[in-house]
């Protein structure tokens, strides 16, 4: 019996925080105009780390000093990927908004009310912590979770 091996959309984000703020992007035109960190797709030849560097450096004009894996998350809808979470304190550069959205700077005790991605709100409690995360979500066609769990690693 072979088993069945899959291809991921994989992606990542990065929560950068400064102070008591995380900054966010307000999608303009795609995925309903919902608030989510900085990140992306992959390209060819990247691993995770290259891969936010780079995406948050296109939407943002910063380059991340140090990002840090918190978590991943797996997801699951007519298709399948992961998203490699990431934090970071440090960064250089000066903010310039791209075509993504706008950016804005949040209170991090104010993620949970943003309007934004399920599962994104659903292990925003983990974010900045010690512990490494992983959720897991199956999800229907409109992002909305049908279920989903996070546990601590």
């Amino acid at each position: 019996m072979s088993k069945e091996r899959i291809m991921h959309m994989d992606a990542t984000v990065c929560y950068l925080k400064k102070a008591d703020q995380v900054l966010m992007l307000k999608f303009s035109k795609k995925w309903g105009h919902v608030y989510a960190p900085p990140g992306g797709k992959f390209e060819s030849g990247e691993t995770p780390l290259d891969c936010i560097i780079r995406e948050f450096k296109e939407e943002t004009g910063l380059t991340l000093i140090r990002p840090r894996l918190q978590g991943i998350s797996y997801w699951h809808d007519s298709y399948e990927g992961i998203i490699f979470v990431f934090v970071a304190e440090e960064y250089e550069g000066e903010l310039k908004e791209s075509e993504e959205g706008s950016l804005l700077w949040v209170d991090a005790d104010c993620l949970d009310s943003l309007e934004q991605f399920e599962q994104n709100k659903f292990f925003s409690p983990y974010l900045f912590k010690e512990e490494f995360f992983e959720g897991k979500f199956l999800l229907d066609d409109s992002c909305k979770i049908i279920k989903g769990e996070v546990r601590k690693i």
